[in-house]
Order: C-alpha cells, then structure tokens, then sequence
C-alpha cells in the first residue's frame, strides 16, 4: 500500500484529483495541503512515497516545494501539475527529478496512465530492495554459521569485505542456543518464528544449525529476566508446536567478548546439564555459582549426577562434579563435621561399588579412615584416591567408547538417505539414550553428533552435485531431507552458495 500526497490551492482540484486516484488505487493513503509549506510540514509527519503538487500556489509554489523536496527527500516520486504548457518548468522539473509533467486541466487517462507508471517503478523498486535485503540477511547467516562452527572474525573479515561489514557481530547482547527432540528445526518456518517475537516482545537473527539445534542472537537486553524469556521459549514451544525445547542462555557477550564460536562453546557445554536435570528446561551461565546458598540440597543433587557419571563411565565430568561437590562444603562452617564426614562417607560408598577389585572389608577400611581425618583436605584426597582407582580402571577398558563411536559413524555412512535418521534412532541402534550418546559422540570427536549428520549429508549432496546430473530435488530426498527449501537453505548456509548455482559453477 502507498501514500499519496496531494498538494493544491484548490480544494476542487484537490477533490478531484482525489477521486481520480482512487480509481487508481483504491487502497492507497491520500493526504492533502493547500501550498508548499502544509506539504513540507505534512513530510515530516508522514512517510509519502508519491507527491503530487501544483505549481502556482501561494506561500511557496510548488517549484519552491520540489527543490526542497529534492533535497529532504531524493527517492520520492513525484508528479507536477501546470496550467501552462511552459519548456521552462519541465525542465526545471526534470533536475528536480519529477517523474511526470501533465497540463491542466488534467486528462483522466493521462493521469492514470502517470500514476500506474509511478507504481510499476515503486513495486520494482520495492522488490529489489526485498531481494537486496535478503540477500544481506542470507550473508548474514552465512558468515553467523562459519563463524559458530570454529572461524574467527578476522579470519572471515578479508573475504567478506566488499559484502558486509562483520562488525555487526559486534552488536550481540547474548546468544540463545535452542534444542529439541527429532528433526523439529528442519521444519521451522516464518510462521513460528514471528510468534515467537510476538510471545518475547523483542527481535533476534534466527541461525538454525541442524534439525535438532538452532540459535537466536539478540542486539539488546529484554524488559525481563533471561531465565523467563527462557522460560516463555519453552512454553511458546510446547504449547505451540507440541515441542520439549531445552534453551541454553550465553553470558552477556559485551562483558564477556570473545569469538561467536566460544560462546558458542560455553553454551553447548551447558546444554549438557539437561542430562542430569529431568524437570529443567532453561539453563543461565553462572547459574551454579548462584545456586550454592542451599548447600545441602546441591551436595544431594551432586550425588546423584556423580552416579550417572559412574553409570555412563563419564570420568570428566565425574572429576568437575567432584570438585564442585568439595567446593560445596570445604569453606562451610554451619554443618558438623560428622554430617560432612557421613556425607563423603556415602560418596565412597558410590564409588566403591564399582571398583572390581575390592570389597566390603576395604570399604569398610577406608571409611574408618575418613570417619578419622582431622581435616577436609585428607577426607578429599580419600576420595579422590578411590576416584583415580575407577578411572584406571575404565582406562583398561576404555576402547569400548571408540568403537561405539565409529559403530555411529559407519550407520551414518549407511543410513544417511533415512530422512528419520537422527541422534534418537541412531542411540537405538548403539543401545544408549540419546542424551548420552550425545555427549560421548561429543567427547570423541569434538564435532556434535546432529552437526556431524547434517554435515555429513551436505558432502554427500556436494558431491552428487558435481559428480552426477540428478535433480536438485532427487539429490534433496537421497541424502536424508524431506523439504526442499530447508535442503537448500541448509546447502547455501554450508557452502555459502545455492545448490543450483554450485552445480553451474563446477565448484
């Protein structure tokens, strides 16, 4: 829809022009003022797109008006009217940029035929910033992409030179990374993402990742606490699309500045904490240091993370949970030194279990032991003692992890066409839950394993590309995607150019 602005000392003429125009468009805006200087005060209250003025009006003409018009605003449209068939206005019109000249009284055809060509520049105007726009918008996540996935600012900025300017990046408050169960983001669409700025309230540059895992990148800080837009996430997607969303929020990325892909690093790694939390959803940076004021509690719920890290054979996280589970109440002073020393004493338990070459004697040995300690330090190195046991002992065994692993990629190499092929039915086959194997696949190649699918499948698609002359779309379903846009968009994200434009390249 346009605004017009009709400009004339006339209200007849005004009137008339008013009836014609809508004729021509019936849905457009029409705004009116009797000389030059209305018009001028009506610009700066309004976005017009076509001006059409009168040239003797009292006050300022519209000669007087176009000259400044020119100058305020040099892509509006305009059309003059005269009663005088005098070379002189129209060329001054012309330098002034006026896309139509008619004489009065004006000739109802004339007009139209001025208006439509008006209308026919502005559309094609209009597309071609949309097309621009995009395209600025598709280098944009082009570069988000690179960059996520282990490319430094600078090492991009050469190339993307004559493009975009990457300090863009620079204006990013925080980084929300979303995750959900089956292939939901290959399926995302403008539709969903417009409620979800409806329910925040707030924009953000959308990056998705792989069917299982996307980004939002917001330039400023929401009314509200990040843990509720977190929270109105999950429920958005829930409610919504049917959807259990895990949102993992970055710290403050201008407190903190480092590359996206650090970030990047930081937030994924506390995604991980959904493995050990069932009823929690949204996960903030910091968040453990906030939660220490309930000692007991945490210590608890540390215990119970230390067992499914034994019981997965997850010794890293075991020593950091440890070491957390220390922290907890090494500096404490408003619990008993029996409580404390009952507490470690149970931990020992855990860990003892486990160890296949002891028994309950020695258990019973070691605990006499602790119960005896003077000091938090010698209970620690009790337990770390028994820790380093286990991680020897998995050690021996620890080949087991790689071939799980590579048992995972060879399905990949065979299965990948399988459109429900992903982390879900991939841990069937390994017979591991999908969290867990996450992490291992994670541990083991310091790729993410939807990240690792999905780049997978784009080689393939690379290649198929160069090496056959199959149809895009055929390409599209052999190499695992169901939608044709997502296929492509997911090609120009990783390459950085459209599969039908690398397949004419040869590249």
């Amino acid at each position: 829809m346009y605004t017009y602005l009709i400009v004339d000392d006339e209200l007849i003429e005004r009137k008339g022009l008013c009836m014609l125009l809508k004729k021509v468009d019936k849905n457009g805006t029409i705004l009116q003022a009797a000389n030059g200087e209305d018009a001028l005060a009506v610009l700066e209250e309004n976005q017009v797109d076509v001006l059409m003025t009168d040239i003797n009006m009292p006050f300022m003409d519209g000669m007087g008006l176009l000259e400044q018009v020119h100058k305020k605003y040099p892509e509006m449209a305009s059309i003059i009217f005269s009663g005088y068939d005098d070379f002189g206005y129209a060329k001054k019109a012309i330098s002034y940029g006026v896309s139509e000249y008619i004489l009065k009284p004006v000739n109802p055809e004339e007009f139209e035929k001025a208006v439509r060509n008006i209308l026919a520049e502005l559309e094609q105007s209009r597309q071609e910033e949309r097309r621009k726009d995009e395209s600025i918008d598709f280098i944009k996540e082009h570069l988000l992409y690179l960059m996520v996935n282990g490319q430094s600012k600078a090492s991009l900025q050469e190339k993307a030179m004559d493009l975009i300017d990457l300090n863009f990046v620079d204006g990013y408050q925080r980084m929300l990374l979303l995750e959900c169960n089956g292939n939901f983001f290959e399926q995302m669409d403008e539709t969903i993402l417009k409620g979800m700025r409806k329910v925040l309230g707030i924009s953000f540059q959308y990056l998705n990742l792989n069917p299982e895992q996307a980004l939002l990148f917001f330039t400023e800080e929401p009314t509200k606490e990040w843990a509720t837009v977190g929270e109105q996430l999950v429920a958005y997607f829930l409610l919504e699309c049917g959807q259990t969303c895990f949102v993992s929020v970055s710290a403050d990325m201008q407190t903190y500045p480092m590359e996206i892909t650090e970030h990047f690093a930081l937030v994924e790694k506390q995604m991980e904490e959904k493995f050990y939390a069932v009823d929690k959803h949204v996960f903030l940076p910091f968040q453990q240091q906030e939660t220490y004021e309930d000692t007991q509690e945490d210590a608890e719920r540390l215990i119970g993370q230390i067992q499914l890290d034994i019981k997965h054979r997850d010794m890293e996280n075991l020593q950091e949970h440890f070491q957390l589970f220390c922290d907890r109440y090494q500096f404490q002073k408003n619990f008993s030194q029996i409580y404390i020393k009952f507490m470690f004493s149970n931990l020992l338990k855990e860990i003892y279990s486990h160890l296949t070459d002891t028994d309950e004697k020695l258990l019973n040995r070691a605990i006499d032991r602790l119960y005896h300690c003077n000091d938090m330090q010698s209970m620690i190195v009790i337990l770390q003692t028994s820790i380093d046991k286990l991680q020897l002992q998995m050690e021996n065994s620890c080949g087991t992890k790689r071939r799980e692993v590579e048992m995972v990629q060879q399905i990949v190499k065979k299965k990948y066409s399988d459109s429900g092929l992903g982390v879900d039915q991939l841990a069937m086959e390994v017979n591991m839950t999908p969290n867990y194997l996450s992490s291992l696949f994670k541990k083991e190649t310091g790729e993410n394993l939807s990240t690792y699918l999905k780049r997978f499948r784009m080689e393939r698609a690379k290649e198929l590309l160069s090496d056959t002359n199959k149809k895009i779309g055929d390409i599209c379903v052999e190499c695992g995607f169901v939608n044709v846009s997502y296929f492509c968009q997911s090609f120009r994200e990783t390459f950085g150019v459209s599969p039908k434009k690398y397949r004419e390249q040869g590249e």
